[in-house]
């Protein structure tokens, strides 16, 4: 695994195989997307592009919607740790609150991560990009978060209808 960081982080000159055949075509995908995109189903990457429905669905997404696309993902994510941040401070529970944040910002930073993977800022990492990869334990895992949020809020609601 030490060889794999260092490969990514030290170029070698005339070897052009030091970059990963996934990070490439993922580089491929985000260039042929452009600023519009190809459009939706019209991926060219997709069947070359190894685990390009979980790994790398934000290259994908790019290349199909393209740097609107990519960014308007993005702000899905950013919008959804605001509403959690919006439901931590209406929580009177401290645990609540916490819990809350917890959560949302695990999901996040793993969206974030994926996405700064696929436009090779970090290493191949294999995280899943949240709600959308395509993934068994994943999605899962994430429903369950999202569904201990919605609990927690449920209980912040009730309480400011309670003192209204």
């Amino acid at each position: 695994w030490v060889s794999r960081i260092d490969s990514f982080f030290i170029e070698t000159e005339g070897d052009e195989q030091t970059k990963d055949f996934q990070q490439t075509q993922a580089l491929v995908a985000i260039q042929n997307g452009g600023v519009a995109g190809v459009g939706p189903g019209k991926s060219t990457q997709r069947s070359i592009l190894p685990f390009s429905s979980s790994d790398f669905i934000y290259a994908i997404i790019i290349e199909e919607y393209g740097l609107f696309g990519g960014i308007i993902a993005l702000l899905f994510y950013l919008i959804l740790m605001f509403r959690a941040i919006r439901i931590a401070l209406r929580v009177e529970s401290v645990f609540g609150s916490l819990l809350t944040i917890g959560l949302m910002f695990s999901l996040v930073f793993q969206a974030l991560i994926n996405m700064l993977v696929s436009v090779e800022v970090l290493p191949v990492t294999g995280q899943t990009l949240p709600l959308i990869s395509m993934g068994g334990t994943s999605i899962v895992f994430s429903c369950i978060a999202i569904g201990i949020v919605l609990s927690v809020s449920r209980d912040a609601t009730d309480r400011t209808y309670e003192k209204a």
